[in-house]
């Protein structure tokens, strides 16, 4: 039998974080039942529904709720700040709670007003040193402090793509490297190495269905980002241009892959000459054919120029600017 009946935890959870978490868990191993109140904040960064999802999805045995409208944040607002949230929070709870837990000393005046014990979790932060707004500052780098659910929900997946020799496989491991994540070589050199460049239509499907499976195996690991060197759409590209038709697993494969946004390279570099490549002289219509083929598709992205150094910088500017616009496309 647990210590009490009830337990009560309120918080932002913008995001939700192992800090939260640590919380949340001491209110679960102390409380038969737990009442969660994500707070539905005015100025909100992260939408209230999305928070509510994380933490029904962390904590599927407690009861999760938000109030009906934002409520005052702080005392100094207004005199009647303690009336407002004693009578919003009795109105919402369906039952008295015995106990309160939070990590902030206005824990124990919220007990207070809902005449329920109070217990103080991690307040000086010593067990998990992160707070939400380091995070948010820093997504990347404060990574492994976001709770499971967060993780799932912010993790991007870049598609490094376009024509043969625009630098897509060196760009993939620079930004791979950058950013301290792994990424997914194309599966198409594989086959073509094996083959000694000579591949068949048959091989199309060994492409497909090789590289979906390099990715799915990848998407195992717990990080932040995942660069991918091309995908289905260029097998579809590069079926018709070599043999003229394509299967029709290619498109399911397609239909199966998903990613966060595309990095489409332009045909800016000079051509180099290797064993994978075989149009010299028509980089510029497959380029218009890989960007045509993400338009109808109504997929995300950004095309990358730029020479040596440059072409990294733009593409480190573009992967930037996906989390750090995470929160408000949410």
């Amino acid at each position: 039998m647990k210590q009490y009946n009830t337990g009560f935890v309120l918080g932002k959870f913008c995001p939700l974080h192992r800090g939260h978490m640590l919380l949340i868990q001491r209110a679960l191993d102390a409380c038969d039942l737990v009442y969660i109140v994500v707070d539905n904040i005015m100025d909100e960064v992260i939408p209230v529904k999305r928070r509510i999802q994380w933490v029904r999805q962390q904590y599927p045995d407690a009861v999760v709720m938000t109030q009906s409208h934002p409520l005052p944040q702080d005392p100094s607002e207004t005199p009647f700040f303690w009336d407002i949230w004693r009578e919003e929070l009795l109105r919402l709870l369906p039952q008295s709670v015995d106990v309160v837990f939070a990590s902030e000393p206005y824990g124990a005046r919220l007990a207070k007003e809902l005449s329920a014990d109070f217990v103080m979790v991690d307040a000086d932060r010593q067990t998990v040193p992160i707070s939400a707004t380091q995070i948010r500052q820093d997504l990347i780098g404060q990574w492994s402090y976001l709770a499971p659910a967060v993780q799932r929900d912010c993790r991007k997946v870049i598609c490094v793509y376009g024509p043969e020799s625009t630098g897509k496989s060196t760009l993939t491991k620079q930004l791979a490297e950058h950013y301290q994540v792994p990424y997914v070589e194309e599966y198409a050199k594989q086959v073509i190495d094996s083959k000694n460049g000579d591949i068949c239509f048959e091989d199309m499907e060994t492409i497909v269905r090789g590289h979906f499976k390099a990715v799915e195996d990848a998407l195992l690991q717990n990080t932040p980002l995942l660069f991918v060197d091309t995908d289905a759409i260029i097998s579809k590209l590069w079926s018709n241009e070599l043999f003229g038709k394509e299967s029709p697993v290619i498109e399911e494969y397609i239909a199966r892959q998903h990613f966060d946004h595309y990095l489409l390279l332009d045909v800016d570099l000079p051509w180099v000459n290797d064993i994978h490549r075989y149009r010299p002289n028509e980089r510029a219509s497959f380029f218009r054919k890989c960007e045509e083929q993400l338009i109808t598709r109504g997929i995300s992205y950004t095309i990358i120029r730029g020479k040596g150094n440059a072409r990294f910088l733009n593409a480190i500017k573009c992967v930037d600017g996906l989390f750090s616009s995470f929160i408000f496309n949410l």
